[in-house]
């Protein structure tokens, strides 16, 4: 598996981020909340696939895409949180107002 060549993309329609690995799917599904700012609500990475840093790669990704759109962020999901606990430095300026890790 050749992590390096696969992109995650958002997908507006089901509101999540995916990252396609074959035919497997890993996914974190996000909700836009009244002010704009999205919640990265849940990820859920194959049990196969687990261990391989593709959740570190997906929710890089989907970061990476949410900056770009200058999206303000409120992580409820534990493995998003973590990875920002590891990488606040990086992603500390997309918080929403009052959120803490």
């Amino acid at each position: 598996m050749d992590l390096a060549s696969l992109k995650t993309v958002k997908n507006e329609s089901e509101s999540r981020f995916e990252l396609f690995i074959g035919e497997d799917r890993a996914i974190i599904d996000f909700k836009v909340g009244k002010s704009g700012a999205i919640y990265l609500v849940h990820t859920e990475v194959p049990d196969k696939l687990e261990g391989q840093g593709v959740g570190h790669k997906l929710v890089r990704e989907s970061l990476d895409i949410l900056e770009h759109e200058g999206a303000k962020i409120i992580p409820l999901c534990p493995f998003v949180r973590s990875f920002l606990k590891d990488n606040l430095d990086d992603y500390k300026h997309m918080f929403a107002e009052g959120v803490k890790l």
